[in-house]
């Protein structure tokens, strides 16, 4: 009984030190060796895109607006030489944005844009998306990140310019999760902490941006300050 006694107020505690050193050592090596992605600009998860990613990779889905409800990140290829995220992997996005009181962190399933695919035997660009160069958002985290807001069609009007701007997008490509307006447009709220303009896959960077909506153009959020890090057992949420 007494060496029991000996081992509990001695060894025990000493074993518990040994430990959180070693854990101590192995998340800061892993913090030191995590690769960081700076995102700056994003752009909104649509029913085109999705499609060709789910059939390409045979992802599960949870009903139709699954997309849009479930955190999902799209990563072009053109960013693999900065995170080792793997396709389908968790990873962390935390908002730095100094307006906000406290940074914000969500878990996202990450998902790769192919910049090729096989066809008929052959490979061939995964046209249109290869064009894209921005990481590609879905509508849940858009809201939860205070990019963008709903307007309802029994909502007043955003009169609080100071901090939103009303934008419009066509309905084709989109879910009706916002405000019918002229039959053909969606209508949300932005944050006037960004800007966006439009992006049109098909013609890609070298079509230059656009300031109006049309079928195939997609909002591209510019001026965010969020930051992209693998998830794993050694990543501790409250750092």
């Amino acid at each position: 009984m007494e060496v029991l006694k000996i081992i509990a107020e001695i060894v025990v505690p000493i074993l518990a030190v040994v430990i959180a050193g070693i854990w101590t050592f192995f998340k800061l090596f892993h913090k030191f060796k995590t690769k960081f992605l700076f995102i700056t600009n994003c752009q909104i998860l649509h029913k085109a895109i999705w499609k060709d990613i789910v059939a390409y990779y045979d992802i599960h889905q949870n009903g139709e607006m699954d997309h849009a409800f479930r955190p999902l990140v799209l990563l072009p290829h053109s960013l693999k030489k900065y995170t080792s995220i793997k396709n389908g992997q968790k990873a962390v996005l935390e908002c730095t944005n100094s307006l906000n009181e406290n940074k914000l962190k969500v878990l996202a399933e990450v998902y790769w844009i192919p910049e090729t695919v096989v066809k008929e035997g052959k490979e061939v660009k995964f046209e249109p998306w290869n064009t894209i160069n921005h990481p590609v958002f879905s509508l849940v985290l858009r809201r939860y990140f205070g990019i963008e807001r709903p307007m309802y069609q029994d909502a007043e009007e955003v009169n609080d310019t100071e901090n939103w701007t009303k934008v419009n997008h066509h309905k084709i490509h989109l879910d009706p999760l916002n405000k019918s307006i002229n039959g053909d447009f969606l209508q949300w709220a932005v944050s006037n902490r960004y800007t966006f303009r439009y992006f049109n896959p098909s013609e890609g960077e070298k079509g230059g941006y656009e300031t109006e909506p049309t079928q195939n153009n997609f909002v591209e959020y510019c001026g965010l300050s969020i930051v992209f890090r693998t998830h794993s057992l050694l990543s501790v949420e409250n750092d």
